[in-house]
């Protein structure tokens, strides 16, 4: 008896510590509880952010309180969805674009290409020469102007018509296979009918020097056929075979600032040579664009101003260079929305990548789906032409 009731009492004692133990912990959190509304209260009397003292102020009406948790609230609520906006902003477009500076060496800066083209696009005297040509060979019982005028439709190439006549192009088209023994390549017959470099550019300076015309234009590809070119450093505009090494060259550099230091070219608009004018004016085009692009106006980065004869035409041109930092290059393309030159290569050529010639393949693509052939006046990549 004795040993059980010990047992029984040690039962009692013991759930008796654990209820001490059980209120020992209720008091304890109680305090706690106490102790943290204490503090928040006196972080609201004390805070200067609008409504939170109104809160801890027990002299303010209930309604008061209840009316200012509301509006604190909804505060609140704006501010996070404003945060989860700009977060998600953030996400979607992670790069800003800013200045960094407003001043940048001279002699850094790259002279911009440029293109001058005639609006005549066909030289007279170069159709007599072709259209003699042709009489000579006793290959038509036309006259001299007779072929001259058909050599004249050629001019469509430049601007598409809706009005053709077909028989015209045919009979065109019969004589220069006839002539050239079955096949001849477009690209180069337009070449020799536009007005040379040579004969047009009569005095070249740059960076306040006398310059050989000669040494500092190419007759090039561009959007209105070839032109006289200045400081255009990509690849060739025909390369027939895919697989050819491409190697730009170095662009030219600024040396100095000023009309006396940049480039001045005088030229002659040989009026007496019009054939086939783009435009019923005379004169030049005059592109200034990416050294390293085609020069094609939908794909932009390109300016256009016409120069006229007996007048003297000023262009000012402002340098506005995009630079990006290292750490660029290890956000996903999906989200920096841009690929660097080194990452990819033009769709068709194997060229490096340029967001103007990615537009140029996409609507060479297009035009030779249509078509089956391409314009002359884009770069050749192993395509025919029409």
């Amino acid at each position: 008896m004795w040993s059980e009731n010990n047992k029984v009492k040690g039962k009692e004692n013991t759930i008796t510590k654990k209820g001490g133990v059980t209120k020992n912990s209720e008091r304890s959190k109680l305090s706690r509880m106490k102790m943290i509304s204490k503090y928040i209260k006196f972080y609201c009397h004390y805070s200067t952010l609008n409504g939170l003292k109104y809160l801890a102020n027990s002299r303010r009406p209930w309604f008061e309180r209840i009316l200012w948790i509301i509006i604190l609230n909804l505060i609140i609520s704006v501010l996070v969805i404003m945060v989860y906006i700009s977060c998600q902003e953030f996400v979607t477009t992670p790069l800003l674009t800013s200045m960094e500076t407003d001043t940048y060496k001279t002699t850094d800066l790259s002279f911009p290409g440029i293109a001058i083209c005639s609006i005549n696009r066909i030289s007279q005297q170069s159709a007599i020469n072709l259209a003699t040509d042709i009489f000579n060979a006793k290959i038509s019982n036309q006259s001299v102007d007779e072929i001259r005028n058909l050599i004249m439709d050629l001019g469509s190439l430049y601007a598409s018509v809706f009005k053709i006549n077909v028989n015209r192009n045919e009979e065109l088209e019969k004589l220069l296979n006839t002539y050239y023994n079955g096949s001849y390549d477009v690209t180069n017959l337009m070449k020799d009918l536009t007005p040379k470099c040579s004969v047009m550019l009569l005095k070249c300076k740059l960076h306040g020097f006398d310059k050989n015309c000669s040494d500092i234009f190419e007759f090039r590809k561009t959007q209105d056929g070839y032109c006289c070119t200045f400081n255009y450093v990509r690849e060739s505009d025909d390369i027939l075979e895919l697989n050819d090494t491409i190697k730009l060259i170095d662009t030219i550099k600024v040396m100095d600032l000023g009309i006396e230091r940049g480039l001045t070219v005088v030229m002659d608009p040989l009026l007496d040579d019009y054939f086939y004018p783009t435009i019923p004016i005379k004169g030049w085009k005059v592109i200034v664009f990416n050294p390293t692009d085609y020069p094609d106006m939908t794909s932009g980065g390109v300016t256009e101003i016409l120069a006229m004869p007996l007048s003297e035409t000023f262009m000012d041109i402002t340098t506005t260079a995009f630079l990006s930092t290292q750490i660029i290059e290890s956000f996903p393309r999906n989200e920096r929305n841009c690929i660097f030159t080194h990452e990819t290569h033009t769709t068709n050529d194997g060229t490096m990548y340029t967001y103007s010639d990615c537009i140029v393949d996409c609507k060479i693509d297009s035009i030779q789906e249509s078509c089956g052939c391409r314009p002359f006046i884009y770069p050749r990549r192993g395509r025919n032409q029409c």
